[in-house]
């Protein structure tokens, strides 16, 4: 993104999404259903505007493209109200894995039912292995999207040891989802 685009209408932030919106709906749309990588996108770009300004300087792509990656990991982490077939009126929140399962698993693909359920296999071994407060870090900060501040409150450790707790069970999930995660994107 140049000066001269975030000059153009004042938004820094139109420009961004102007600039690269494209590519990251792209990079979602390989891992997604269409609907559902258009709401991680527009999630990313709220993540992002929240976070800060655009630094015209910055690699602005790779800063969304890690943030689009984050919510995407965090969106198949995170409990959801599903409604069951024939249940029009509602149904009751659906367990992780059920959810990872109904979404894995449409039948259609073979090949990618196979390799969601690797994935879903190798990221529940990943969090069984984390020392707990590494695990409960995780649970709390990551999959609940709860503020580092909330965490130390529920847990009463220090701000910097949530931070730390965190940073060090993101680092083993990511070392151990290593063969899951895109390459060069």
């Amino acid at each position: 993104m140049t000066a001269a685009a975030i000059r153009k209408d004042g938004d820094p932030w139109r420009a961004a999404y102007d600039a690269h919106a494209g590519v990251v709906l792209a990079f979602l749309r390989r891992r997604l259903p269409p609907e559902e990588a258009e709401d991680v996108l527009q999630e990313t770009f709220v993540r992002a505007i929240r976070a800060g300004t655009v630094r015209v300087d910055g690699n602005v792509r790779a800063y969304l493209l890690t943030t689009a990656k984050n919510v995407l990991v965090n969106r198949l982490r995170r409990p959801r109200l599903v409604v069951a077939a024939g249940d029009e009126a509602g149904g009751g929140e659906a367990s992780e894995e059920e959810r990872l399962s109904r979404h894995a698993h449409s039948g259609d693909n073979p090949e990618r039912d196979a390799a969601w359920s690797a994935f879903r296999d190798r990221l529940g071994a990943l969090l069984k292995e984390l020392p707990e407060p590494h695990r409960r870090a995780f649970q709390l900060a990551v999959a609940e999207q709860r503020s580092y501040a909330e965490v130390a409150g529920l847990t009463g450790w220090s701000l910097p040891q949530v931070k730390i707790n965190v940073y060090r069970a993101r680092k083993r999930l990511i070392a151990g989802l290593g063969d899951y995660l895109p390459q060069g994107d």
